[in-house]
């Protein structure tokens, strides 16, 4: 009896150490290059659009309710799939003619989807995808990244920078294969355009003609704090491998704990995502609604590749072309000094084709909190890249 007691005891100290863990890592991991998890599991957002949730149905109103536009966004002009190497399926969604001049590829970010670029979207396909009078100017091309989203999901090993660029060079094979290209990525979609350059460098100047990179870093992203205390980031820092094994090897116990704690991680999501002391309460929700429809262990998957980045060498391509650095000046995820990195190594031998962008009032989703700001950048930036590539 006193053996089964132990073993009662001890089994609830495991699971109690396991929930710890799974809360601890899903604001630990998502923390760490992207947003923390939702209120409104099981719901996957498009760009535009709310897309089938993953566990039940929500309602109407509730899949209104997530999208800050409603019936304000641009419906896509196609959709498609594209295979990666290794068989994984990658959702598409295009905005513009097929024979436009200029492609622009956006790539989003850690725990995200395509529909983190809603704002963008909107604006930049009334600018320069509709024909105002003349042939427009560009087609935009949005995809999930794999395990996020829409699209299908690889396996654990698959987790990895690498495997994100040679995901993204299947979808410039399959949708784009002539013309000059644009590639905008925020977050770990900028750690996946710097992944490209390293894998294909002679892309860069010749198909690739500009870059957008946006609240994202080329590496050391293991020390950060997120802008917590010295003390809680050590204890994160001793409970992260624990929260990570917990994703992975129990998401269901992870998932439910997820729920349990959803008050509190959206609080988080709140804090880390935006600066602005009146941000609309709906972004908070738009944002935890495209967290919760990516599974815990894809999260914890990715964490191990983005907290080992080391993307230094990969810059050298870029040197090449025009290239956008924007960044909020209250990031917590990836502060501002990691962007100034990044301009400072693109600068060097003096290039002087950077554009370097610091958003006032802005955390790490200023793509979603300061969207008029990001847009106007990245329409410069195509202006630029449009210029020198047409002629």
């Amino acid at each position: 009896m006193a053996a089964q007691r132990r073993s009662g005891s001890a089994h609830s100290r495991g699971r109690t150490a396991g929930i710890v863990g799974a809360l601890v890592g899903l604001v630990a991991a998502g923390a760490a290059v992207g947003v923390t998890a939702s209120r409104t599991a099981g719901r996957r957002v498009g760009a535009g659009e709310v897309a089938r949730p993953r566990l039940g149905k929500a309602t109407d109103a509730e899949l209104r309710q997530d999208d800050p536009l409603g019936g304000a966004a641009r419906a896509a002009d196609r959709t498609a799939l594209v295979q990666a190497d290794d068989g994984v399926l990658l959702s598409v969604e295009e905005v513009g003619p097929r024979d436009a001049p200029l492609t622009v590829v956006f790539v989003h970010g850690y725990t995200l989807s395509m529909g983190s670029w809603a704002f963008q979207r909107r604006t930049l396909a009334a600018e320069l995808a509709t024909a105002n009078g003349h042939r427009p100017d560009a087609r935009l091309v949005f995809y999930d990244q794999r395990g996020h989203g829409a699209s299908g999901r690889g396996t654990a090993e698959s987790s990895t920078i690498e495997q994100l660029a040679s995901d993204l060079l299947a979808v410039l094979d399959a949708r784009v294969p002539r013309g000059p290209v644009v590639l905008v990525g925020h977050s770990m979609g900028g750690m996946t355009l710097m992944g490209l350059a390293a894998l294909h460098p002679e892309l860069f100047g010749s198909r690739v003609v500009g870059a957008a990179l946006i609240s994202t870093s080329s590496g050391n992203l293991a020390e950060l704090n997120f802008g917590l205390p010295d003390l809680l980031t050590r204890v994160r820092a001793a409970f992260l491998p624990v929260a990570a094994w917990t994703m992975r090897r129990t998401p269901v116990l992870a998932e439910h704990t997820r729920r349990v704690a959803a008050d509190l991680v959206s609080a988080v999501t709140r804090s880390l995502s935006f600066a602005s002391p009146a941000v609309d309460p709906a972004l908070t929700r738009y944002v935890d609604a495209m967290i919760s429809g990516t599974p815990v262990d894809v999260i914890a998957e990715f964490y191990p590749a983005l907290a080992g980045l080391d993307q230094t060498g990969s810059l050298e391509p870029l040197r090449r072309i025009p290239t956008l650095v924007l960044t909020g000046d209250a990031d917590k995820m990836i502060p501002k000094e990691h962007s100034e990195l990044i301009v400072e190594r693109l600068r060097a031998e003096g290039n002087d084709g950077v554009e370097f962008v610091v958003v006032p009032e802005a955390g790490h989703m200023v793509l979603l909190e300061k969207p008029d700001v990001v847009s106007d950048a990245l329409t410069r930036l195509l202006r630029r890249a449009g210029a020198a590539a047409l002629g």
